[in-house]
């Protein structure tokens, strides 16, 4: 629930009557300044209404009204330290205790300075007087549970020790909404800077920088993205995808209640960016979307929109997926949303980690840090609020964590920086640490002319069966970025048009993550007398019954047969040497026919299709090691015609 309460619009709303009622005062210069800040607050003029009540306050410092609607006027600003000096007036003067809210105001007041013990024992003594309703007591009750949960944060502290990213990278301004490759080299983050337009006029304007991590573990220089992604207007809170080839940006146009911000694209060739593209009208409305963050399965994306009215301020997490057409889902706000405002999206790249921030769940005060964590059909958990000091009685915002799931960066305003906002990241505490994950960089060509290849990559988990990473390697360079968590065992599928697809299994049960997996990947082309092994088709043991997780790599043989309807191929089976050649005969035969089969069931032709059995006839290892016999086990397919 969100514990925020609109406590007074007008002082005939506070002092409960509908006629208008007896002031605390005598004199009438008084009284007059006072019902022009009453009627000024109540019509949202604050400004005014502020000037009017001291002027009221000034003729006369013991009139009662005038300190609880300035008080309220503070409360509203989040000027705590003011508000809580003229509540504590107004409660002195009230000796009658006619206004009983006061107290309800003040302790609403000492709860956000997190001066518990005092807010609590202040709502006790409210709900004690005799004018106050059950409901107000209820209300009380729930200020009392929120203090209290306050009071065990602070009580139980986690570790934390922020750090300064440093001057390279902060400045006397704004930096803010980091967001990281998989390898953790690069930083990309919002610097809102003061600049001065063509009239000689100052204006703050925000561009996208990028930072790099040098081999000693600091980061260079930030450089201002270049002109394909900063422009003259507003561009800020980006997501960098797992594989680093696509940047989601915000860029805003107008200002004030017209202000218009939609989410874009820009796609890396090589080491530039091409022209960012709107992600269109399906995720961007006229008004207001931001605060990209795209997940590490290459297909969703979350954002923060606002919602309500047209013009109003308060904000929710969104999420929207690339469907197989290539258009995004309508967007659908998520399931941790609540009444107040959620922001800062965050998926982390072991696909079941979210972050974001909230003012809307019970915190410390503002827009607290929060985890939850997203099961395999997209479900989310229960929020846990990251823990007394890294959430304060201020706004917490902007949040990410490294590949390992040790370090946590994010956006502060705190005491000792470089300027207004600076960029810091800390140790995580454990209880609220991601799965730690690998990232698989390498290199995809052409086998025979060493050309680079954009190709497509897969990556399924063995133990669900879910694809947890769709991703692209560059198609200028060939190279590739793509996340793995650790403690699972994958099968990894690489295809692209005109060649034969490359299969792999990884196996990271362990869950180390300091290895990190880099290879390079040869596709073939097509042509007769190719032939590829099927490495993540497997059978029960000693049968030739296929395991339901081959299906996404027999999906993509049945995929590449059916966009190359001239292509004849054979599958082969092939067994190790442990049995009678007999045996193995019988049971490399039986598990080639099988792929044959499902082949056939998917509706590719058999004359297209031939099958046989090699026993341990043909082996591509050693028999002599288990590693070895393993490889041998092995289904393969070879194109042995391509029709004129």
């Amino acid at each position: 629930m969100r514990f925020v309460f609109s406590l007074i619009f007008s002082m005939s709303f506070l002092f409960g009557f509908s006629q208008k009622p007896e002031l605390h005062s005598q004199n009438k210069k008084a009284i007059s300044f006072f019902e022009d800040a009453d009627r000024e607050y109540g019509l949202g003029l604050v400004m005014e209404a502020t000037a009017s009540v001291k002027k009221a306050i000034e003729i006369d410092s013991n009139f009662l009204e005038p300190h609880v609607l300035l008080g309220q006027i503070f409360l509203d600003k989040k000027q705590y330290d003011s508000a809580g000096t003229e509540f504590t007036k107004a409660l002195v003067l009230d000796v009658n205790n006619e206004i009983p809210l006061i107290y309800r105001m003040l302790a609403e007041t000492e709860i956000n300075q997190l001066q518990l013990m005092e807010a609590i024992n202040h709502l006790e003594e409210y709900k004690a007087l005799d004018d106050v309703s059950d409901f107000a007591k209820k209300i009380a009750d729930e200020l009392i549970e929120l203090a209290m949960f306050r009071k065990s944060m602070i009580d139980n502290p986690v570790p934390y020790n922020p750090i300064n990213l440093g001057e390279n990278i902060n400045g006397e301004w704004f930096e803010h909404s980091p967001t990281l490759t998989v390898d953790g080299q690069t930083l990309y983050f919002t610097r809102k800077e003061p600049v001065t337009d063509e009239n000689g006029a100052t204006k703050y304007d925000e561009n996208l920088y990028v930072s790099y991590k040098d081999k000693s573990g600091d980061w260079s220089i930030a450089k201002p993205l270049g002109p394909e992604i900063n422009t003259s207007v507003v561009e800020g809170a980006s997501a960098i995808s797992p594989d680093g080839n696509y940047l989601f940006f915000t860029r805003c146009t107008g200002a004030g209640p017209n202000e218009n911000c939609d989410i874009f694209i820009a796609t890396k060739r090589g080491d530039s960016w091409v022209k960012a593209k709107n992600l269109g009208e399906i995720v961007n409305s006229r008004y207001w979307e931001s605060q990209p963050s795209f997940a590490p399965d290459g297909r969703t994306l979350y954002f923060v929109k606002r919602v309500g009215k047209k013009y109003e301020t308060r904000k929710n997490i969104y999420k929207t997926q690339i469907q197989d057409n290539g258009t995004w889902s309508d967007p659908v706000g998520v399931s941790i949303n609540t009444s107040g405002n959620e922001e800062s999206p965050y998926t982390h790249p072991d696909g079941e980690t979210f972050y974001f921030t909230s003012d809307g769940y019970p915190g410390l005060g503002g827009r607290d840090l929060f985890m939850v964590k997203i099961d395999s059909n997209g479900k989310f958990g229960n929020p846990v609020n990251l823990g007394y000091p890294i959430n304060s009685d201020m706004d917490e915002v902007s949040l990410i964590v490294s590949p390992s799931g040790k370090k946590a960066y994010f956006a502060s305003g705190m005491d000792g920086g470089f300027g207004n906002w600076d960029l810091y990241s800390f140790e995580l505490p454990k209880n609220v640490r991601p799965i730690p994950v690998n990232f698989t960089k390498g290199l995809v060509y052409n086998k025979e002319t060493k050309d680079p290849v954009g190709a497509k990559f897969e990556i399924i988990d063995l133990s669900t069966g879910n694809i947890v990473v769709e991703s692209f390697s560059d198609r200028n360079t060939g190279k590739f970025l793509v996340t793995i968590p650790t403690g699972r065992q994958y099968a990894v599928n690489v295809s692209a048009t005109g060649y034969l697809f490359y299969s792999g299994t990884y196996d990271l049960i362990s869950g180390d993550d300091s290895s990190k997996i880099s290879f390079d990947i040869p596709l073939s082309p097509i042509k007769k007398g190719e032939a590829i092994v099927l490495n993540n088709v497997f059978f029960e043991f000693n049968s030739y019954e296929l395991k339901s997780k081959s299906k996404y790599e027999l999906n993509l043989l049945v995929e590449l047969l059916t966009k190359n309807p001239k292509i004849a191929i054979e599958i082969g089976g092939h067994t190790d040497n442990k049995g009678s050649e007999a045996y193995n005969q019988k049971l490399s035969e039986n598990r080639a026919k099988s792929v044959y089969q499902f082949l056939i069931s998917q509706g590719i032709s058999e004359e297209r299709l031939g099958y046989k059995g090699y026993n341990f006839s043909s082996p591509i290892d050693t028999n002599e090691t288990e590693e070895g016999r393993a490889k041998n086990r092995r289904t393969e397919f070879k194109i042995v015609n391509i029709a004129e």
